[in-house]
């Protein structure tokens, strides 16, 4: 597997995601990403700059990573902390945290110097070793509760189920009716585009001493498989919950072609 980089992913509960770096010397690339991973619904990777960012230090950040699907005014308060793992003893570990406000117009957020070149190839140290670089970040999303109003609708909980004939897209959006939601289909029927808008009733005379209910405008895409067939769609919303089936198209099988003597 001489030259070839692998990246595995691991994500558990606690929103920590481990990326695996293999082959790390052979890294040839300025830049170089992780996967993208899910924390509260909102995709992330990690970048790193193996040879630094203008700086003798391996440089690590944390990037928003679907920019062209976020609502306008998407922001998202977030503490994070990104670890370079010693593989060896443990003791060695170097973990970074920030806390950083992510939207549009700054999606990425880090640290330029990280841990020197010299540290992070020196092999008492424990962080190449094998040629894999282990890299861990965990990230917390914090949820800004202007007064008197309730939390904006900017991310929303899904399940995506695989069936033998279709895919479902399951997702939580309590409190609406069918006038609130759109769904269609965008990116030359490649994806699946929800979206809408929940709205408070203006009530005279009322001051909210506290407000936990979730308002305001909602948007999420789906990248659908290649198999599937987007003319047979079905949507239904039912006690807060929509579904979105999307079926697939059924594998022809292979016509044999009979063979006659000439």
């Amino acid at each position: 597997m001489e030259g070839r980089h692998v990246e595995a992913l691991s994500v558990v509960p606690s929103s920590k995601v481990r990326w695996t770096i293999h082959n790390f010397s052979t890294l040839n690339t300025q830049k170089h990403y992780s996967d993208i991973f899910l924390v509260d619904g909102c995709q992330w990777k990690l970048l790193i700059y193996p040879k630094g960012n203008g700086v003798s230090q391996l440089s690590i950040y944390l990037v928003v990573a679907d920019l062209e699907s976020l609502p306008d005014g998407w922001s998202r308060t977030t503490k994070f902390g990104i670890s370079v793992i010693d593989q060896l003893h443990n003791k060695s570990t170097v973990r970074i945290e920030a806390d950083h406000k992510f939207n549009v117009k700054e999606s990425d957020w880090g640290f330029k110097s990280f841990l020197a070149l010299s540290e992070l190839h020196d092999l008492l140290k424990g962080y190449i070793v094998n040629d894999v670089c282990i890299v861990e970040v965990d990230v917390t999303l914090l949820a800004a509760v202007p007064k008197n109003e309730g939390v904006s609708i900017t991310s929303l909980r899904t399940d995506v189920k695989e069936y033998p004939n279709s895919y479902a897209f399951v997702v939580e959006i309590p409190g609406l009716t069918l006038n609130d939601i759109k769904v269609q289909l965008v990116d030359n029927d490649k994806a699946l585009f929800v979206s809408g808008e929940q709205k408070r009733e203006k009530e005279e005379g009322v001051t909210y001493v506290r407000a936990e209910r979730k308002f305001g405008s909602f948007s999420r895409k789906f990248v659908l498989p290649d198999n599937l067939n987007t003319d047979a769609i079905s949507a239904i919303y039912k006690d807060g919950v929509l579904t979105m089936t999307v079926g697939k198209i059924e594998d022809k099988k292979p016509k044999t072609i009979e063979v006659k003597l000439g």
